[in-house]
């Protein structure tokens, strides 16, 4: 439901990323929000950590790829594909709902602006 409230919206932001996704699925105390895996997510400047940036636990790629969700290592780590280093995120095994990972392979599909 979630795709179709954005996609009726317009072209998906950064801030519904944040918003919608990140604050309340990786953003905390004890993932993101305290840097696990070398990446913290904290509401301040996490567009920066994000895109065009080197995944640090798998070497040779990157996080957000803008215009590529499907080389971006962020999707692979979120569906959970195979060769990714550890688990999928967000644990428990990949536990975010279909929607949310359409709404930020969406926002790197349309160019991952930073709104």
């Amino acid at each position: 439901m979630l795709t179709f409230l954005f996609a009726c919206a317009g072209a998906v932001t950064f801030t519904e990323v944040e918003a919608e996704v990140l604050g309340p699925s990786c953003a905390f105390s004890s993932c993101h929000g305290a840097g696990a895996g070398e990446l913290t997510l904290d509401g301040q400047a996490d567009h920066a950590r994000l895109v065009d940036v080197a995944a640090v636990a798998a070497p040779g790629e990157v996080l957000v790829i803008p215009g590529d969700p499907d080389g971006s290592y962020l999707i692979a780590k979120l569906e959970g594909h195979a060769g990714i280093v550890g688990e999928p995120m967000p644990p428990p095994a990949g536990g975010l709902d279909p929607e949310m990972i359409e709404l930020v392979r969406s926002w790197i599909e349309a160019g991952a602006a930073d709104d």
